[in-house]
């Protein structure tokens, strides 16, 4: 009863800082609120705090509307959204469930008319994976790599003997976890982080998952590793994975990474780019979607492996919504 109390009182506690900071217009606030315990508390508060922070709050969109029929793979987004809202949310109507679904069509067909330079690919929110290039991923998984490197030779050697590459936590990455995890809140916990940080966040957020785990994954079979390391627990304590995620960040920021590890993301990547160009970004101001095009435009080589790594990962996310379908 105490530990419950104690909880009770800290979430109270935390709500109350939340509306304070929304009161004072305060950003700075708002994002420190989502490195703490329990981060915005209840999604009533987070329907009010995320466009906030992703200056979206204001609505600036024109009345013009996207149409499907303008974009490339439209039978695609529509076979993914019907198969979406599997999980979530739940104890719903069908009837509910099939206006969310309008809901989210219309806001992928939306983002995706409005920025062409964008591709579509399933299950994929963030836009350096929507590039015509994998580079920008392949890299934050190597930035990965590095940081596990730095923190736990000894894990980092088990991994190399055991031929497991970083892809494993390309779902992860791609996805922000949302398909990783049952929780709803756990998943809703991680979006307040990713919302309110740079977008590398979710970079150190595998790593610190990865170390957290270190004692299981040394103790598994080489043959049986890349099974137990792909697989996140649905037991893990999301608090204490964002608590090491952020003392990860701290410890490596993304410059400092970059230097350290001899892995440098292009210069107008959304990781460099969000310190330069986002961050310090006040209340009332608004993307300056100009420089973003302009970024977009600035294309980046595609290697000959990616089309078939892609289709790989691809092909692995079709039959796991196929087996859901079932």
């Amino acid at each position: 009863m105490p530990f419950i109390k104690a909880r009770s009182m800290q979430r109270t506690h935390q709500v109350e800082q939340i509306i304070t900071a929304l009161s004072r217009n305060d950003i700075s606030s708002l994002r420190s609120l989502a490195r703490q315990p329990g981060g915005y508390v209840h999604d009533t508060l987070r329907k009010l705090v995320w466009p906030i922070l992703l200056h979206a709050h204001y609505g600036c969109y024109v009345d013009e509307k996207g149409s499907e029929k303008d974009l490339a793979d439209p039978v695609q987004i529509t076979k993914d959204v019907e198969r979406s809202l599997y999980y979530y949310p739940q104890d719903i109507s069908p009837m509910l469930k099939a206006h969310k679904q309008q809901e989210l069509h219309r806001m992928i067909v939306e983002i995706l008319w409005r920025n062409p330079r964008l591709k579509y690919y399933q299950a994929s929110p963030i836009e350096y994976a929507m590039l015509d290039s994998f580079d920008p991923v392949s890299k934050q998984l190597r930035l990965m790599s590095s940081i596990i490197e730095y923190e736990d030779p000894e894990l980092t050697s088990f991994l190399e003997r055991s031929n497991i590459m970083p892809y494993y936590a390309l779902s992860w990455i791609l996805t922000w976890y949302s398909h990783d995890f049952e929780d709803f809140s756990k998943i809703t916990r991680l979006f307040d982080l990713f919302v309110a940080s740079s977008p590398l966040m979710p970079v150190y957020v595998a790593s610190a998952i990865t170390l957290l785990r270190r004692s299981t994954i040394l103790r598994a079979e080489p043959d049986l590793a890349h099974s137990i390391i792909s697989h996140i627990p649905h037991d893990i304590n999301i608090d204490t994975v964002i608590q090491k995620a952020v003392s990860l960040e701290e410890r490596y920021s993304a410059l400092e990474l970059q230097k350290r590890s001899g892995i440098w993301l292009h210069d107008e990547s959304v990781v460099n780019t969000w310190y330069r160009d986002w961050s310090h970004m006040g209340w009332n101001d608004v993307p300056d979607s100009i420089k973003a095009d302009r970024y977009l435009s600035h294309g980046i080589p595609k290697e000959e492996w990616e089309d078939e790594m892609l289709t790989e990962w691809m092909e692995r996310r079709r039959k796991w919504f196929g087996a859901i379908d079932l």
